[in-house]
């Protein structure tokens, strides 16, 4: 949508919300306001986490000061501003600016003293209204203003004015004089405005501008409205505002209007509900006659060919220079169309019937021989023929092809408004599905298919329909029982053999990943009473199948294959080699495969593409490369995240990638969201994976209880895998034993892991086991066992630096201060150098534990909360010592030292140095010699 024609985001009714009932709001809760009463009083405000952080961090902060919201009509100013009372527990005074009001001088700084309601402030607000015959000063008002608030002994205030450019010029002027002058009155002031000219009262002051959402939270946004979801409509409304959410709303009320008359097809072009004619009108009132006419001619159609509107108009050209000008028309080579939908769907209600089908009988004429998809278009709204729904379906076909899919899904949409219900209607119905998933288009692809299987009877469509809806629940990364693919092939495979052969091989596939492996291989056995059916790619790609369940048993051998075939057999070959390697820890190799997978210009290679995707981030992470994990999983966020590719991985990723980088509070954030996609469509791969990852980083932070929980979890459930190198979870089981110091039953779970490992070649798992028994040995034995694992030559950097960090701690309890520090240090360069930053800082913090004295609590009892490292740095602080200093000596980061310094606000109460100091001289922390020793056999 062209942003000069419509704002960015959704727009309320502009007044005084009931902030009595906003008080009650849960902190950090996200609500705005629906323009339409029909849809419902409340929509959740989607998309403005960062926004509001920026709103809070001024609430919040200890200076006075003012930030203009900047957006034009529709951008959501009064949903973001109507959240400030929920974010603090001072006073909000909110002043909505009348229009009307903008001839009367200061008319909107007396109503905003009114609502402020203080002593001081009523007396300069009874002076202007006293006044308001004479001469207005506006500097002496500001003066008198600011003394007023200066003056003033209420508490902190919150002023929010919403539509500032609205008020007064007068008003304006002593507001914005003031919101540079804050320093000492004790307020936050938030102002929105439409439009930011540098010479605005307001201009000076700090900005926070309101952009488009992404297309994923106006579809999240759509479908959060209380009513029926039609999931199509929602993405349609989406491609066609742009982001805006006003805009999104108010089309998406009139197609569900539509949707409860019974009206299931989509409208053609999509209807303007009038919120932005004002706007639009403006716009195209300022045009040529010329202009309009040819405006008019392009709102008909998706787009046209410049030949055919030539034929109607001689003097085209200079028309369509104008419209090119203004941005109102794209071209593409011959064609012409109108960029912004919304404008389309206003020229095109603007037009009367007749002339819209007298216009459609000309251009049908004009295009017979210049562009036969658009003449059999014009046709569909001026001659009622069998035939023509059916074309626009064929002609969708080759759209889709072209990769022209949104004209595709107009042609589509006007041939089941015309002949919705027809048997052949669901044969073509079933191919544009099919062509639609291959290109990745899931949405659209699950509507035609549903439409189809309301209308068919055919028992070959049914199978086919049936299939693709499992395929794209594969692909999402759904839970599909294998009992309904055999039992859907069991009934009707009959009747159409090659495509249950080729559904039944994908599905192997689909099981395989999830290491599901009985399920997949007896999908492989069932595909064996169709192989006379069955095409060469078919097979090609069952025997992927079983060597992807070979390498998930721990069988390697074949990892090496190479795979000469073309199309869809090549790219499966591909994508199952890298995974083969990736089992197989040939990690580089790995890499060389998705890449050229990932490499694929082919439209119909998409899904396969995509799939790559999520197997090269897999592949990085397994190898223990974390910087380049976290680099690709930054690029898959960057690609619609809660519409497509398979969810569940992708919430476990984001969780990996939070918890890899040290942010714990979008690790929290990640981690609930993962737990509830997981008991939702959970199978048991993802949810051992979940549990291990939760284990894996809460030994990393010392939180043993949690770590033995999760990773006990996972360690049951991941004895049904059979290879335990899939999880990795059962050497950090063993860790988490031994620092607790339940020895037996560490002893256990390594003798269950080496039973399990018996013919395995794994060098993750050799360097694994040997850390284990290393942990598990006792006297100088462990530091032997410590070596001899530091000595491998295959391990994973991530791994040996692990292996390092442990040997280090043994070398610390055994008070080998100095070699511990170096084997800290070697740790760490590993850590930093594949950027694992979570572990370095844990590392850091050992160094921290090498470098303190202990000092035991003696005299207040709170410092029984401390540990002795905790204890010790208290105490440098108490000495003085800043962060900065403390740091520096202890040859740590500063992050560091703040991170432990939080940690012990926490425990003990504390908000500030000061109050620290006291306690710990309260205490009298007396230093011991008392270092800190790892639980050992």
């Amino acid at each position: 949508m062209a942003p000069r024609l419509i704002s960015a985001l959704y727009s309320h009714v502009r007044q005084n919300p009931r902030w009595g009932a906003d008080a009650s709001m849960r902190p950090g809760s996200e609500r705005m306001r629906s323009p339409s009463s029909t849809i419902g009083d409340a929509l959740p405000l989607i998309g403005r986490s960062k926004e509001l952080d920026c709103i809070q961090s001024i609430i919040r902060g200890p200076k006075d000061t003012a930030l203009t919201v900047i957006g034009r009509k529709g951008t959501g100013k009064s949903a973001l501003l109507s959240e400030i009372p929920a974010l603090s527990d001072n006073r909000t005074v909110f002043l909505a600016a009348a229009a009307a009001e903008s001839d009367w001088p200061l008319s909107g700084l007396t109503a905003l003293l009114n609502d402020m309601d203080d002593p001081v402030l009523n007396r300069l607000a009874d002076d202007l209204l006293r006044d308001t015959a004479g001469p207005i000063s506006v500097p002496i008002v500001s003066s008198m203003l600011l003394n007023g608030l200066h003056q003033r002994s209420s508490s902190r205030t919150i002023l929010v004015i919403d539509d500032a450019d609205q008020l007064d010029s007068s008003s304006q002027a002593v507001i914005g004089f003031m919101a540079r002058r804050l320093t000492g009155t004790d307020i936050a002031l938030f102002v929105s405005v439409r439009e930011d000219f540098p010479d605005s009262p307001f201009g000076a002051l700090s900005t926070l501008r309101l952009g488009p959402l992404s297309y994923s939270d106006t579809v999240r946004m759509l479908e959060s409205i209380p009513a029926k979801r039609t999931t199509a409509a929602a993405h349609a409304v989406a491609a066609a505002t742009g982001g805006n959410p006003l805009a999104a709303v108010d089309l998406y009320e009139r197609l569900m209007e539509r949707h409860a008359e019974g009206k299931y097809a989509l409208p053609v072009p999509l209807p303007s509900k009038g919120s932005f004619d004002t706007e639009f009108a403006s716009v195209v009132c300022a045009l040529t006659p010329g202009a309009r006419n040819v405006l008019d001619l392009l709102a008909l159609s998706f787009r046209s060919d410049i030949s055919t509107i030539e034929k109607m108009d001689r003097d085209v050209w200079t028309s369509v220079d104008e419209l090119l000008a203004t941005g109102l028309v794209k071209r593409s080579g011959p064609h012409l169309g109108i960029g912004d939908q919304l404008l389309r769907g206003y020229v095109f209600t603007a037009m009367t019937p007749a002339v819209r089908t007298a216009d459609h009988r000309a251009l049908a004429e004009a295009a017979s021989d210049t562009d036969p998809y658009a003449r059999r278009w014009h046709l569909s709204f001026t001659a009622l023929e069998r035939q023509t729904p059916f074309q626009l379906l064929r002609h969708a076909v080759d759209l889709i092809r072209g990769g022209e899919v949104a004209f595709a899904v107009e042609y589509i949409e006007r041939a089941l408004t015309i002949n919705p219900w027809e048997a052949e209607t669901a044969a073509r119905l079933t191919s544009l599905a099919e062509l639609l998933f291959n290109r990745g288009e899931f949405v659209y692809a699950r509507r035609y298919l549903e439409w189809a299987q309301r209308v068919t009877r055919n028992p070959a469509l049914i199978l086919r329909l049936t299939g693709l809806s499992f395929e794209i629940q594969f692909t999402q990364g759904a839970a599909v029982r294998s009992s309904m693919v055999l039992r859907l092939v069991k009934e009707f495979g009959q009747h159409d053999p090659a495509y249950s052969a080729s559904l039944l091989a994908i599905g192997a596939l689909y099981y395989a990943e999830r290491w599901e492996l009985q399920e997949a291989s007896e999908l492989l056995r069932q595909t064996s009473a169709f192989r006379g059916s069955a095409s060469a790619q078919c097979l090609e790609i069952a025997d992927h199948a079983k060597l992807l369940i070979e390498s998930i048993s721990g069988e390697t051998a074949d990892s090496g294959q190479k795979y000469e075939q073309s199309g869809t057999a090549r790219i499966a070959g591909l994508m199952v080699q890298g995974r083969v390697l990736t089992y197989a820890e040939q990690y580089e190799t790995a890499q060389e495969a998705f890449a050229m997978l990932r490499n694929s210009a082919e439209p119909g290679h998409i899904n396969w593409r995509e799939t790559a995707a999520f197997m090269a981030a897999d592949n990085e992470i397994r190898a223990g490369n974390v910087r380049a994990a976290v680099r690709l999983i930054d690029e898959l966020e960057l690609s619609e995240p809660e519409l497509k590719y398979h969810r569940g991985t992708r919430h476990l990723f984001r969780l990996w990638r939070a918890h890899s980088l040290g942010d714990d509070a979008q690790a929290r954030v990640c981690g609930t969201d993962a737990l509830r996609y997981a008991g939702a469509e959970s199978y048991p791969a993802l949810t051992a994976k979940l549990a291990a990852c939760q284990g894996h980083f809460a030994l990393m932070r010392g939180d043993l209880a949690e770590s033995v929980a999760q990773l006990s979890r996972a360690a049951e459930v991941g004895l049904r895998f059979g290879n335990p190198v899939l999880l990795r979870c059962e050497a950090d089981l063993v860790e988490v034993l031994v620092r607790l110091g339940r020895h037996h039953e560490a002893t256990q779970a390594l003798l269950r892991l080496e039973g399990r490992s018996v013919g395995l070649r794994s060098p993750w798992l050799m360097t694994a086991v040997a850390r284990s028994r290393a942990m598990l040995a006792d006297g100088e034995q462990s530091l032997q066992f410590f070596s001899r694992a530091l000595d491998g030559r295959n391990g994973q950097t991530l791994e040996l630096a692990r292996t390092g960090m442990c040997y280090g701690e043994r070398l610390h309890a055994f008070g080998r201060l100095r070699d511990a520090r170096d084997a800290f240090l070697r740790a760490k360069v590993m850590f930093e150098e594949i950027g694992a930053d979570a572990w370095s800082r844990h590392v850091d913090s050992l160094l921290l534990d090498d470098r303190l004295e202990p000092v035991p609590p003696n005299g207040n009892p709170a410092m029984l909360l401390l540990t002795d490292q905790e204890r010790s740095l208290a105490k440098m602080v108490a000495r003085g010592m800043r962060n900065k200093e403390i740091a520096a000596s202890l040859y740590v980061s500063v992050r560091t030292v703040e991170v432990r310094l939080t940690a012990i606000y926490r425990k003990l109460g504390v908000e500030s140095r000061a109050q620290l100091t006291a306690l710990a001289a309260a205490g009298g922390l007396i230093a011991t010699a008392e270092p800190y020793v790892m639980p050992v056999l």
